[in-house]
């Protein structure tokens, strides 16, 4: 790392090393020596990209404790937290699109600006977007619409791939009753 980190000084190259821890408690003596001797060596960014997962890091408190502890005792920034992405057998890990944007907001203000995460969503088709860049939100069926400022080659003749709104879905456990019912419903239909 040593070598890389100095043929990297030397070419104008900004190194950075992104680690991925998701609670306080993984953040041990080790991982914090691991990321300071980075540092020593010349990596000029040691970042961390957590997954924000329920249960596990998903309130205030959790994420301040995090974020308090990479960056005082191990010199990582605490970067990104994405939302958990829409995966099979991923459900019970997933924290719907409100919840973020709150913990977003909780987390703004006790943090330097440097340090404080960005919450995002990795939106299907999409790609990363704050929690906050959300187009519309319908909260009782858990469906959030989200917008594009770019057209992939594959999307360079659709006219429309900046207009259209592509939608990310919230755990159905986290809705509202009547949003539960709404989906089983659906579901009742598609098994007709």
């Amino acid at each position: 790392m040593h070598r890389v980190a100095v043929t990297a000084q030397r070419r104008g190259v900004n190194l950075a090393v992104h680690t991925h821890v998701n609670h306080v408690n993984s953040l041990t003596p080790t991982v914090a020596r691991a990321a300071q001797t980075l540092l020593e060596i010349g990596v000029r960014d040691v970042r961390n990209q957590g997954v924000l997962m329920r249960g596990i890091n998903d309130t205030s408190a959790d994420l301040l404790d995090l974020c308090f502890g990479l960056q005082g005792e191990a010199g990582i920034l605490p970067y990104y937290f994405y939302m958990c992405d829409m995966i099979p057998n991923a459900e019970h890990w997933r924290v719907p699109v409100w919840h973020a944007q709150q913990l977003q907001h909780d987390l703004m203000g006790y943090l330097p600006g440097y340090a404080t995460p960005r919450i995002v969503c990795d939106v299907p088709f999409v790609g990363k977007r704050w929690v906050h860049m959300v187009a519309e939100y319908d909260r009782e069926h858990g469906i959030s619409y989200w917008t594009k400022n770019y057209r992939t080659s594959i999307e360079k003749d659709d006219s429309e791939a900046l207009s259209k709104l592509y939608a990310y879905y919230d755990p159905i456990d986290t809705l509202p009753a009547d949003g539960q019912d709404w989906w089983r419903k659906q579901q009742e239909l598609v098994t007709v």
